[in-house]
C-alpha cells in the first residue's frame, strides 16, 4: 500500500513537472506618428485699386461730393471688385474645417 502511495504521488508530481505552464501574451503599444496633408485654400489677390477724381462742391451752405460719370463708372467698378474679393475671402474662411486635434 506504501508503494503504491508513493507511486501515485510520484506520478502526480513528475506529471505537473512535465506540463509547460501558458506563456502570458504581452501586448506592446507602438507609437507611430501619422502626419496629416492638409488642402490649402487658394487665397485671391486684393484687387488693383484705380484712381478716380471727385469734386467738392458747396451747395446752400453744405458741402457734397460729385463726380462726373466716367468716374462714378470706377467707382463702382471698384466697389464692386472690392466687394467679390471679400466674399470670396469669407466662404474660403466658412469651407475651412477644423483642425482634428
Amino acid at each position: 500500500m506504501k508503494r503504491t502511495l508513493y507511486l501515485i504521488s510520484f506520478l502526480i508530481l513528475a506529471s505537473s513537472c512535465g506540463i509547460k505552464p501558458k506563456e502570458k501574451i504581452v501586448y506592446k503599444y507602438i507609437e507611430k506618428p501619422v502626419y496629416i496633408q492638409c488642402e490649402k485654400p487658394v487665397i485671391p489677390k486684393k484687387p488693383e485699386f484705380i484712381t478716380y477724381q471727385i469734386f467738392r462742391v458747396k451747395f446752400e451752405g453744405k458741402y457734397y461730393y460729385c463726380a462726373n460719370v466716367e468716374n462714378a463708372k470706377i467707382i463702382s467698378e471698384n466697389w464692386l471688385k472690392y466687394r467679390n474679393w471679400c466674399e470670396s475671402l469669407k466662404e474660403i474662411l466658412e469651407n475651412q474645417r477644423a483642425p482634428p486635434w
